[in-house]
């Protein structure tokens, strides 16, 4: 009986450690991702401002779905054209007060954009990323017009 006892003290010792340990790494494992997925934000921003489709054909998710600022269904093909078609591009443009927060492999990024020279305001964005084992990839987005500061 006393073996019994001092045995499963020890299974719940090593539970408790094992617990301890994941808890004690966990934060600074989170503050990682949290700016790896910061810094494909942008990434993000600035392929659009270089129209750098190779960079947003790799970043964007062949089944990424999103709405634009002026509510427009955005599918990647709208991102990224076939090969030789031209495509819009962004004036520069900067993430402003942004949260990440991470559910598994997946990461959500609320935030704002500031465009660098405009005079005009920029967009709020809601961007969901996807990590499949090869990288993050933007799986969803949602933008919308920031309004003017009064």
């Amino acid at each position: 009986m006393r073996r019994r006892a001092v045995a499963v003290g020890m299974v719940v010792a090593l539970g408790l450690i094992a617990t301890w340990q994941v808890a004690w790494t966990r934060p600074a494992q989170t503050a990682n991702v949290d700016d790896t997925v910061l810094n494909l934000v942008q990434t993000w921003l600035n392929a659009e401002s270089q129209g750098d489709s190779a960079a947003l054909d790799k970043l964007i998710a062949d089944d990424f779905m999103g709405t634009g600022p002026g509510g427009n269904i955005l599918n990647k093909r709208d991102i990224v054209p076939p090969a030789g078609e031209e495509r819009p591009r962004m004036a520069a443009s900067h993430v402003k007060d942004s949260v990440v927060r991470l559910y598994g492999e997946t990461a959500v990024v609320m935030g704002s954009v500031e465009y660098k020279a405009l005079n005009q305001p920029g967009f709020r964005f809601t961007l969901v990323f996807l990590n499949r084992g090869q990288g993050w990839q933007m799986i969803a987005a949602h933008m919308v017009t920031a309004q003017p500061a009064k």
